[in-house]
């Protein structure tokens, strides 16, 4: 080792001090596609074959290895976790039973999903006045719930 490199690493209060290289931080010719392939990649492309072909003729000159590696780091990176949707069997319960029946979790989800659904708005004003039975049914489709 040269006395600038044993300087440099005794200079170096942390770390990532040392990792100042002149490959760090460098521009890659990906970058001005970056967004184009991330909208894409959220509109469920995940082909890195199929990706690198729609940015070739927007002007990209780099490799296919390139949006490959780019396309990797995304697929294993660490995913959000999202609570899966209620089925229909579920919410059909939630509708179809007497609200004195539901748990105070299931009244919540009942009414977050009624209120958040447009189609659902009419079975919302149908289910809060709690009218039940065949008679009830018969006014459900009638609203078009």
């Amino acid at each position: 080792m040269t006395w600038r490199t044993i300087k440099q690493l005794a200079d170096a209060a942390a770390p990532e001090e040392l990792f100042t290289d002149q490959w760090q931080n460098r521009p890659s010719v990906l970058d001005g596609y970056k967004p184009y392939l991330d909208d894409r990649w959220n509109d469920g492309i995940t082909n890195a074959w199929k990706l690198w072909e729609e940015i070739v003729p927007l002007g990209y000159k780099g490799s296919y290895q390139r949006v490959r590696a780019y396309l990797h780091k995304k697929r294993t990176s660490p995913r959000p976790v999202t609570a899966r949707p209620p089925s229909p069997r579920t919410v059909a319960g939630w509708i179809l039973r007497r609200p004195e029946t539901l748990t105070e979790s299931e009244l919540r989800q009942r009414m977050f999903t009624t209120l958040s659904s447009v189609p659902m708005r009419p079975c919302s004003m149908f289910m809060r006045s709690g009218s039940t039975g065949s008679g009830a049914l018969l006014l459900a489709g009638a609203s078009g719930c």
